[in-house]
């Protein structure tokens, strides 16, 4: 399953991947795999990869004109079918962590149109118009992980 997941952030993207790669280690214990290249670094996991765009493929600018976000990072991330349960929980940890580190907006985003989660003017959005297959992932008990409190709200697509 796709998502991204765009940041405002002062870090690089550079800095931003070893941020990640350290929350994984230390607060996961799950091994890293780290693979550069002039357009991203990718992130692999047992359970999921996250792709940090150096060059911007996601066309960041659409997104901030088409959510109203001002976002400047893009991380697309894979969970993988046949661990997505724990992909997306450890995917949840991660994001908690990325909230408290980068303290900007945040934007998720399944198959790059749905709003999941947005964070804007330090207020933590969950969408409420969610389809019949986010309702069963997109739990309170996932969304605890996150370790930051939130509002439910219908999010535009």
């Amino acid at each position: 399953m796709d998502f991204e997941l765009f940041l405002e952030s002062n870090l690089s993207c550079k800095s931003l991947a070893e941020v990640i790669e350290q929350f994984i280690i230390n607060f996961l214990n799950e091994k890293v795999s780290i693979q550069k290249d002039e357009e991203e670094i990718v992130i692999g996991t047992e359970y999921f990869s996250l792709a940090l765009e150096l060059e911007d493929i996601s066309d960041i600018n659409f997104v901030r004109t088409h959510y109203d976000l001002d976002v400047n990072i893009c991380i697309r991330v894979q969970l993988f079918g046949n661990t997505f349960d724990q992909g997306i929980t450890s995917l949840f940890k991660v994001i908690g962590k990325l909230l408290k580190q980068c303290g900007g907006n945040l934007l998720f985003l399944e198959n790059g149109s749905d709003q999941l989660l947005r964070k804007e003017n330090s207020q933590l959005i969950v969408n409420s118009d969610l389809d019949q297959y986010q309702i069963k992932y997109l739990t309170p008990s996932l969304l605890s992980l996150l370790d930051h409190s939130y509002i439910e709200r219908k999010l535009k697509k």
